[in-house]
């Protein structure tokens, strides 16, 4: 049988003319692939890539996902289509394709010579740069250009990945050891660098150093080659390095978090393998990571990279190891900092101060003569204030254009969450309605500029409004591009208060601001200077757009004026469609299955309530481990011991292109917000085919909505009924799955309709001013 060559290649809103080229490149190989296995990404380009194979004659076989996928998840889902095609072929190999590369006729003929002579598991090349006509050669060499290290070993992988994925060929064992691809939330990591981990942790990666593709260098390349010619020296480092801060550091944190994260995936991935004999004894070999899997040192070995890396020419690779190692000291201090709490003499005071409080009640007096000594340095006032609560930049008005400026408290992926995605999303959408549009983070500094600024525009999804949208760092930044008529959208609480400050201070021309409502936020805090001002905000001079028509019924019932019938109002950000679509895992004889959406941390989540109400349905149904399972999704725990030896197991946050297909497995869900919000998931889970249990608040009611979802009062009473309830009766029917949100506000499609119209004027009518 002749050995199976197999192209992945992962496409997304192709250009057809590079496209074209590609595949013709593909299929003029000298040693002709067997497959090629596109996995329509962007759910369209189905049609095309198959008329354009066809005309190359490429044997073809598509992947739709039934989702859009970034790069990464596309890559997994077209080698795990490459693995179930070649089951019967071992002795396969695949190939990963970008779609407007161009490949050289011997690509894969030298990768397989590499492959056999070496033994290696995996083989890369360097690349040519090209124009984007794929005409003009900007450089002979991506090694060079990017100066990559041409033999990192293991731990240098972590430190710059130096392998490219539309690069490589590698053996189907790498591809069977390597999926599923490690979770993440976001796009932190690409597939090219965790399979060259694994393979480089079996010790066979093997280099080719000619270029055998063209890199075609365009605008809307995922990533891109970056110039790093200059190195060590290039403008402008030296003056970051002395500037190194906060900022610095929580870029640097960012990174060796993901380093640590990956080495201790990688070496999780290979003792399973070793014990469920994919791996054999002793093959692997993970000394090299030994720096990111140490719960406590690793500091040495890191700093000792740094210092070989300096001395072999290697700068920028120096200065990573360099911050790594800073980080692994910063985490290590700070890990004994809170384990001390405080110090010697705070906790003593601490101490004396108790035992004083029981007998006399009060602590003894100083000596008058040394008290002024032993006083304590007063502390600063800025430390006692909420600094939220202010800008901490300057508007220079120097732009030419008025814009929407979009206050979230961060932009840094990892920290994205429902409501701040909410916000990025209402801002992204203006932008697509030709609104020029600054997103500023108020709260974190902004871990990578470059990072973010791809998040946030990956999520307008190829709508052409990619140069109107610029992200800015409020906390770092100093200064940010301005212009009189600019129009504000606050987010929160706090930054209603900035926005007003800026309006107020600072000459802007419009004297109001958007507020987008998403929660009655004083309740998050108990009485006090939080509940205030968070109240406050709600006395200020903007215009509302509230998360749901029920969160502004609550405010209307509350008697803020604000809050009339005219609001704009929309319904939750939730795609039905991507949750009722799918099949449910059939039930087969299996125990069935409960989910809790499980945040102890989040008051409102009312966590206690629902232990306690789960405890005592287990015990009036008289379950044990043989009749159900239970786990909570949401922010990780510890497990919790119920009654009757059943164990509720906490998986934490599960990525959210998993989500739906954990949802179809479950069968009861108890889901409790005690907000005016509905919260997003009681609808995802019914959606599912869940029998969910959520508790009313006020005008809330989710059980309208369908009566897949029981709605109850928000006692430990009532939710024990209602879960009772849900566990006699019957399977979700498809008809309770189709969930119409239009009682919960406008489509979000029409409100951004309604804002933009109301924005327009305000903005463009300036432009110049």
């Amino acid at each position: 049988m002749t050995r199976q060559i197999v192209i992945v290649m992962a496409v997304h809103r192709p250009t057809p003319a590079y496209l074209r080229v590609q595949l013709q490149s593909l299929a003029a190989q000298t040693q002709r692939p067997s497959l090629l296995v596109a996995v329509i990404s962007d759910r369209v380009s189905g049609p095309l890539v198959t008329t354009m194979a066809g005309e190359t004659g490429l044997p073809l076989t598509l992947v739709d996902p039934g989702e859009q996928l970034d790069a990464v998840r596309a890559f997994e889902a077209g080698l795990a289509e490459a693995l179930e095609l070649t089951k019967d072929d071992p002795d396969a190999v695949i190939a990963l394709s970008d779609q407007d590369d161009i490949w050289k006729p011997e690509r894969l003929n030298r990768g397989l010579a590499a492959l056999d002579e070496s033994g290696a598991d995996l083989v890369h090349g360097d690349a040519r740069l090209v124009s984007e006509d794929g005409a003009a050669v900007l450089h002979e060499s991506m090694f060079r250009f990017e100066r990559r290290h041409r033999r990192p070993g293991l731990r240098g992988l972590l430190y710059r990945n130096n392998v490219t994925g539309m690069t490589t060929l590698m053996r189907r064992r790498l591809v069977e050891l390597a999926l599923p691809f490690p979770a993440q939330s976001g796009v932190h990591f690409y597939h090219d660098l965790w399979l060259a981990l694994l393979a480089s942790a079996l010790g066979g990666v093997q280099l080719v150093r000619e270029p055998l593709v063209d890199y075609r260098q365009h605008d809307a390349n995922a990533i891109g080659a970056v110039d790093r010619q200059a190195g060590w020296l290039r403008p402008g480092l030296l003056r970051r390095m002395r500037g190194a801060d906060e900022m610095w550091l929580r870029r640097e944190a960012a990174s060796y978090a993901l380093a640590r994260y990956l080495a201790q995936s990688a070496h999780n991935r290979m003792v399973d393998a070793v014990a469920d004999g994919r791996v054999p004894h002793g093959r692997a070999r993970l000394g090299a990571l030994r720096p990111f899997l140490k719960r406590f040192g690793g500091t040495a070995m890191l700093g000792l990279d740094s210092a070989r890396l300096m001395f072999t020419g290697h700068m920028g690779l120096a200065r990573i190891a360099g911050g790594f190692a800073i980080v692994s000291v910063a985490r290590l201090v700070w890990i004994l900092r809170d384990t001390m709490t405080g110090g010697l003499d705070d906790a003593r005071d601490r101490f004396d101060e108790r035992l004083y409080s029981l007998s006399p009640g009060l602590p003894p007096e100083a000596p008058q003569a040394v008290a002024s000594e032993t006083r304590r340095k007063p502390v600063a006032h800025t430390e006692l204030v909420d600094d939220r609560k202010r800008p901490r930049w300057r508007p220079d008005f120097t732009r030419d254009d008025p814009a929407v400026c979009v206050l979230v408290p961060t932009l840094n992926p990892a920290e994205v969450f429902a409501g701040v995605a909410t916000a990025l999303d209402l801002g992204l959408g203006l932008a697509a309605r030709g609104h020029r549009v600054q997103f500023i983070a108020t709260d974190l500094p902004i871990s990578s500029r470059g990072t973010s600024l791809r998040f946030v525009r990956r999520r307008l999804d190829g709508r052409d409004a990619a140069t109107r949208v610029t992200v800015h760092c409020g906390v770092k930044d100093g200064t940010i591009p301005a212009h009189r008529a600019d129009r504000f959208v606050a987010t929160a609480w706090w930054s209603a208060h900035v926005a007003d400050r800026l309006i107020r201070h600072q000459g802007y021309l419009q004297q109001r601001f958007v507020y987008l409502i998403q929660d009655f936020e004083p309740a998050f805090y108990p009485w006090g200077s939080e509940y205030a001002d968070a109240m406050a905000s709600y006395a200020l001079e903007f215009q509302p757009v509230f998360n749901t028509e029920s969160l502004r019924a609550h405010f209307a019932q509350s008697g803020f004026a604000f809050a009339g019938p005219d609001a704009l109002a929309f319904q939750p950000a939730i795609d039905v469609t991507r949750y009722a679509a799918g099949a449910r895992v059939p039930r087969d004889g299996r125990k069935r299955k409960l989910a809790l959406y499980g945040r102890p941390e989040v008051a409102r989540n009312m966590y206690p309530t629902a232990i306690e109400a789960l405890a005592r349905f287990i015990e009036a149904e008289q379950l044990g481990p043989d009749d159900i399972e239970m786990v909570s999704v949401g922010l990780r725990h510890d497990d919790v011991a119920l009654p009757r030896g059943v164990v509720l197991r906490s998986l934490g946050k599960l990525p959210w292109e998993d989500y739906p297909v954990f949802l179809r497995g479950v069968d009861i869900g108890l889901s409790l917000m005690h907000s005016p919000h509905p919260s997003h998931p009681p609808i995802e889970m019914a959606a599912s085919g869940v029998r969910v249990v959520a508790n009313r608040f006020g005008a809330k009611d989710l059980g309208t909505l369908t009566s897949a979802i029981l709605s109850v009062e928000p006692t430990v009473e009532a939710l024990t009924g209602g879960l009772r309830r849900a566990w006699g009766m019957g399977p979700v029917s498809d008809e309770e799955r189709r969930i119409d949100l239009g009682q919960l506000g406008l489509p979000f499609d029409t409100m951004l309709d309604r804002l933009s119209t109301a924005l327009a004027p305000a903005t463009q009518d300036m432009k110049g001013r």
